[in-house]
């Protein structure tokens, strides 16, 4: 079973991908509660003032937005009364309506579709050339004359399934707006930018996941929206935290010392230069034959070590001191065994070597920060 939990927590909206009944990765979004920003109407122009070269468009019940005439990309001129689609670009002050614009962005993790461009743009950051033209080559095919994206900086570690992903359901998603928009009366929501995007969902399409599990009803009304099958809990009785243990399991992965089944942990201790994981027999010394005891319990280590860093979002080096081990060959066993576990990582994650005194040294692509308690608990 492929599920992602989502619920609130505090000031955040956090989620677990849950794989064969194992949390596997965290991520967590602050809320931006009564921030119009992203959301998008089917709006009403209510006041064209040339002098200012701008409009007053409606977008709910006496709630007006000012929209700037001058970034207007077509030559039909503006009516009172008119309907457009619109997307708020800034809040309101006290003084001043909020921004609206006609140019519509869908964000996710990795890109930007954006219906102000039909070509592929690449952030300045990506100063790789190679990468940067693997990454246009990649979206390019999902560029239509509506809209085209922007590459964000945080694609340059990704993979490129992710990135296919990721730009496919944001197509999908624009294509369902200008759908619904049809069928909407004037100061409707047509669709909000804040609450669901792919940072919830792990840049998992519909078709990747078997359901999104959520107590928020907003949340499960935006992922039917989205494509997703739904199970919908409820928030009085702790659902979510009965049937998946989600506080323990997010605890446990801020905690230092981390126990495996067969009585052995580990200790995991990040640094600003690398994270280091200690392996412990703990409990389990003195059972079976003790060379492939050993051998039993590093195995064991590496599993949740690939867990562990992708569970962290740890990123950069990783240095493993593994039980020592007699025999070269054993080592060689281990270090493919340790790039198995890894390979299940959405992230790239490689099993460089064993160094002279006999540490593994993991690499894997930094994409976002590793998680912090606060975010979370």
């Amino acid at each position: 079973m492929n599920e992602v939990i989502i619920t609130r927590r505090r000031q955040h909206i956090v989620s677990g991908w849950l794989l064969d009944g194992e949390f596997v990765e965290f991520s967590s979004e602050p809320l931006t509660e009564g921030s119009l920003v992203g959301n998008i109407y089917k709006g009403k122009i209510k006041n064209i003032v040339p002098n200012i070269n701008g409009a007053f468009v409606e977008i709910d019940r006496g709630r007006l937005c000012f929209y700037p005439l001058d970034e207007r990309r077509s030559k039909e001129k503006l009516k009172n009364e008119q309907e457009i689609l619109v997307q708020v670009k800034k809040d309101g002050t006290d003084k001043k309506e909020p921004l609206a614009t006609e140019n519509i962005e869908l964000t996710g993790e990795f890109l930007v579709l954006s219906s102000d461009r039909s070509f592929v743009g690449i952030s300045g950051k990506i100063r790789d050339k190679a990468r940067r033209e693997e990454l246009k080559s990649l979206v390019s095919g999902f560029v239509t004359g509506d809209y085209g994206f922007i590459v964000r900086t945080e694609a340059a570690g990704a993979g490129d399934e992710e990135i296919i992903s990721e730009a496919r359901t944001l197509a999908e998603r624009f294509i369902k707006i200008q759908e619904k928009q049809q069928y909407l009366k004037p100061c409707q929501l047509a669709a909000t930018n804040q609450s669901f995007s792919s940072r919830y969902v792990f840049g998992l399409s519909p078709g990747q996941t078997d359901r999104i599990v959520s107590d928020d009803g907003e949340i499960c009304r935006q992922a039917q929206e989205h494509g997703y099958q739904v199970r919908q809990m409820e928030r009085q009785d702790q659902s979510i935290e009965r049937a998946y243990r989600f506080s323990h399991s997010l605890e446990e992965a801020f905690h230092t010392r981390v126990w495996m089944k067969s009585g052995g942990f580990l200790i995991i201790e990040r640094t600003e230069a690398m994270t280091v994981v200690d392996v412990n027999t703990g409990k389990s010394i003195g059972r079976g034959k003790k060379e492939g005891h050993i051998i039993k319990i590093n195995r064991e280590a590496a599993k949740e070590t690939a867990r562990q860093i992708r569970l962290r979002n740890l990123s950069g080096i990783v240095l493993v001191d593994f039980i020592d081990m007699k025999e070269k060959e054993e080592e060689d066993k281990l270090l493919s065994y340790m790039q198995s576990c890894l390979n299940r990582d959405s992230k790239k994650a490689a099993a460089v070597d064993m160094t002279r005194l006999g540490l593994m040294e993991i690499t894997r692509k930094k994409v976002r920060k590793p998680i912090e308690k606060e975010d979370f608990l």
